[in-house]
């Protein structure tokens, strides 16, 4: 029979916080079992652009329904209760179609609204289970009915509200209403973090476990099985130890709160917390799919869709432009025979993209390959592609409120600025990341300067042109 494959993606995991940390010992026990990437890079800067192109096995950028302008797309902002907005095209031929005509039960266990049936990522999985739907409300859902009116009535309900809060806005003095709108910005975002769990350690990670215990039937054992499992622990907010602490991060890129190293660490290290906590539940997902039979002859896959950052560059999060903090992830592939880990310790040093991931998974399914092998590991030009940010849903307030409120001014400008194409290159230790616009480009060679701070554009300019030429992007 087929092996089966199993996915474990912890969303918004950095690679530099995985390998290595002693706090996460069961991750790296896999890894030091198994074939650890240690230049893997995510094709996408945020969740949505990834997950579509390793399913649909494209580039970002060949994909319009995720590199499309989010920002400033008018009715293309992204539906903040995920019904109407659709990440991939109805027909597209995703992973999960593909191995279901191989023969396997494909399952997906979703802790992301953005990764969903609605929004059209999980075309092809045989079954659904949308954990985040009753995990991220069961904190408080009464402040989630006090929100449902805007975010059920989509852009146009929202549209009625930012005129009418224009209007209101129009008596007050400019002073007044910056006070008024950051005030009631960070009142949302406090009441939203208390209702999702933001100062807890669990995300659906618990509920994930146990829906997949009651999920797997020794009977599915005569059918070859995909299981691909989102956890979302790693991801904002985090749990802070002084509540107080801002976490909008567009507060501290638009200059309005200072991006301090106190600040960072602060979030730096719950964030960590959060992936520590994540490891026993890993832990404890690999004991389950054990005790089901399902690691008697398999392929275990742990990686991430982004990373994040956390003051490098003067950023902060993800759906930034893609420095080593956004697109350096995790890839650990383990095999799996009679229920235990079987010792390969290889450890891969060139540059892979997770967009290989949707070919190496289809090698161990048509066993052309025993493990994550072959078509991975080919010398190619990697890339990582920023098409813009996902944060969209105010941009129409922030047009109407930032004629008169110097926040909602910086605020606009900032989300303006991120919101630009911009591509990582990677060939060898060299990475070129590629501004599309007036910026200049910046060469980094990765291996020597992994923290990105010696720019080489104007000593290897041409490096940088021949990575251009050879990549096909310009």
């Amino acid at each position: 029979m087929k092996k089966n494959i199993i996915v474990l993606l912890l969303d918004t995991a950095r690679a530099s916080d995985i390998y290595g940390n002693s706090k996460l010992p069961f991750i790296n026990q896999l890894a030091s079992y198994g074939t650890k990437y240690s230049n893997a890079v995510a094709p996408g800067t945020w969740t949505a652009p990834t997950h579509a192109s390793l399913f649909a096995n494209q580039k970002v950028s060949k994909l319009s329904l995720v590199s499309q302008d989010f920002f400033k797309g008018g009715s293309k902002k992204i539906d903040p209760w995920m019904v109407k907005t659709k990440f991939l095209e109805r027909d597209t031929a995703t992973i999960a179609q593909k191995l279901s005509k191989e023969g396997y039960n494909s399952t997906l266990f979703s802790n992301n609204p953005f990764l969903t049936s609605n929004t059209n990522l999980a075309i092809g999985f045989d079954k659904v289970y949308d954990v985040w739907l009753k995990s991220n409300i069961k904190y408080n859902p009464k402040i989630f009915d006090r929100f449902a009116f805007i975010l059920n009535g989509g852009a146009r309900t929202r549209s009625k509200l930012f005129k009418a809060s224009y209007a209101v806005s129009k008596m007050l003095p400019p002073k007044a209403l910056d006070r008024i709108y950051l005030n009631l910005r960070l009142k949302m975002s406090r009441s939203v973090a208390k209702a999702d769990g933001t100062h807890k350690l669990d995300r659906g990670a618990v509920d994930t476990n146990k829906l997949l215990n009651s999920h797997l039937k020794y009977s599915q054992n005569y059918y070859p099985q995909f299981i691909f499992i989102n956890y979302i622990e790693a991801h904002e907010n985090y749990p802070l130890r002084d509540k107080r602490t801002v976490q909008d991060k567009w507060l501290y890129l638009s200059g309005i709160e200072e991006l301090s190293e106190e600040v960072t660490k602060q979030i730096h290290n719950a964030y960590l917390k959060r992936l520590s906590y994540l490891d026993t539940q890993v832990k404890e997902t690999v004991s389950i799919l054990k005790r089901k039979g399902v690691l008697e002859d398999a392929t275990l896959i742990i990686t991430s869709d982004h990373g994040q950052l956390f003051g490098e560059h003067n950023a902060l999060y993800h759906a930034m432009p893609p420095y080593e903090g956004v697109s350096k992830v995790p890839l650990i592939a383990t095999n799996y025979k009679n229920g235990k880990p079987l010792s390969y310790h290889e450890e891969i040093e060139s540059p892979v993209s997770l967009l290989q991931l949707h070919q190496g998974i289809m090698d161990i399914s048509n066993r052309k390959y025993s493990h994550l092998d072959g078509n991975m590991r080919a010398p190619r030009y990697v890339i990582s592609e920023h098409t813009g940010i996902s944060e969209g849903w105010d941009e129409h307030l922030l047009y109407l409120l930032k004629k008169k409120s110097s926040a909602a001014k910086k605020i606009y400008a900032a989300k303006m600025h991120y919101n630009k194409k911009v591509t990582a290159i990677y060939r060898g230790d060299m990475k070129l990341i590629h501004f599309f616009g007036k910026k200049k480009d910046e060469l980094y060679n990765i291996a020597a300067d992994r923290f990105e701070q010696d720019n080489l554009i104007e000593k290897q300019r041409e490096t940088a042109n021949s990575m251009l030429r050879g990549s096909r992007i310009s």
